[in-house]
């Protein structure tokens, strides 16, 4: 089971299994040590008042040290006796030692690093593979977050070829933190003017439909799909451009390229039916996000000196991620429509079309704070 793969989750169940056994030793040893006490000082002063209290913490003691062994008996016991069945709580029991601990966490290590080889750097030894992926991983690390030349329209990306991008994606969001606004950022930024390939718009794209049988939602999202690119048909109402039952190049709308650029940034807790959607109608609000996650709205026109990058900027019917903000210019990643698909643009602080600015540090301070973080693609 999944659960059982978590190595947090086990090592609480492994301190129960710990403070159990404390309690089933100590805290009756105690007792009976109090009770060798009181019963050499009975016998000294000739006095039997203190008895009862002797029997009482004779009994404490023994109740102390069964009930502990008998739950601990229990559990062994269904472990043993279902150790195929669905009962997580058997199942993770059986797991919460320390020796399986360790061995699972130098495991996730281990693929973390192989996340970074090649196919042939794969088939090295494992001393050299290892140091590969260091060196890799070392690279990583010196990723920048800049905006660079988005790639024009001539260049979409082509059917089945998404996942190749997966490594450099993976990358340039580790180095700039997981789970963070800027490992959001950096995954906008990837897509937008990392690779030169373009990311063609596609209305209704990132929200949770099913187009020719390929559903785009859930793990789906994660990664750089291959799908992106192959001609899908539209769903209905489509746009005045890209019209119901016509096929068009697959790619995202503009609040679905913000949804996966949150996804990808680290926000992705591996429930396949989290669904985030960020309204184009209004203004600040993000379905799935919950009450204390929701964005502060300011106009934008006003917001200089409290947006950054990670924030998101809106108009009636649009929305644009900030990926960069240099002296008095706001450069935004945007899926602006079908005769552009994903480009960077940039506008003047407190300028421009855009009417607000959503401020997302309640969002990514608080989303789905106690879930556990990404960390890696499949």
């Amino acid at each position: 089971m999944d659960i059982c793969l978590n190595t947090f989750f086990l090592r609480i169940i492994y301190l129960v299994k710990v403070a159990i056994n404390l309690i089933k030793f100590v805290i009756p040893i105690a007792l009976i040590i109090k009770t060798a006490i009181d019963l050499y000082k009975n016998m000294i002063n000739s006095n039997n008042e203190t008895l009862p209290n002797i029997g009482k913490r004779l009994l404490a003691a023994i109740i102390v040290f069964l009930v502990p062994t008998i739950i601990d008996l229990v559990m062994s016991s269904l472990v043993k006796n279902y150790k195929e069945s669905n009962n997580v709580i058997t199942t993770c029991y059986e797991f919460a030692n320390l020796e399986y601990i360790k061995t699972l966490e130098e495991e996730k290590a281990t693929e973390e690093l192989e996340l970074y080889l090649s196919e042939k750097e794969k088939a090295l030894d494992e001393a050299s593979k290892r140091a590969a992926a260091i060196r890799k991983i070392v690279e990583s690390n010196n990723v920048k977050a800049e905006v660079g030349e988005y790639a024009n329209n001539k260049n979409k990306i082509k059917c089945g070829t998404g996942s190749q991008y997966n490594i450099g994606l993976f990358n340039a969001v580790r180095a700039a933190g997981y789970k963070t606004r800027e490992g959001v950022v950096a995954a906008a930024l990837y897509v937008s003017s990392y690779i030169n390939v373009h990311i063609p718009y596609f209305w209704s794209g990132g929200h949770f439909h099913t187009y020719d049988g390929y559903k785009d939602s859930g793990d789906n999202f994660i990664g750089i799909p291959d799908k992106w690119g192959c001609n899908v048909k539209m769903m209905g109402p489509g746009t005045d451009v890209q019209k119901p039952n016509q096929r068009y190049p697959f790619g995202t709308d503009c609040s679905g390229f913000i949804a996966w650029a949150i996804y990808n940034g680290g926000y992705y807790t591996g429930n396949t039916g989290q669904k985030l959607i960020i309204s184009t109608d209004t203004p600040g609000v993000i379905s799935g996000a919950g009450s204390g996650s929701q964005p502060e709205t300011m106009s934008f026109s006003k917001a200089k000196g409290k947006m950054k990058p990670g924030d998101i900027v809106y108009k009636s019917g649009h929305v644009g991620l900030i990926v960069q903000i240099e002296n008095n210019t706001v450069y935004i990643a945007e899926e602006k429509g079908a005769a552009y698909g994903l480009i960077i643009s940039k506008t003047k602080m407190g300028s421009g079309s855009y009417s607000h600015v959503l401020l997302m540090d309640k969002f990514y301070e608080n989303y789905q704070k106690n879930k556990p973080l990404y960390i890696g693609f499949s």
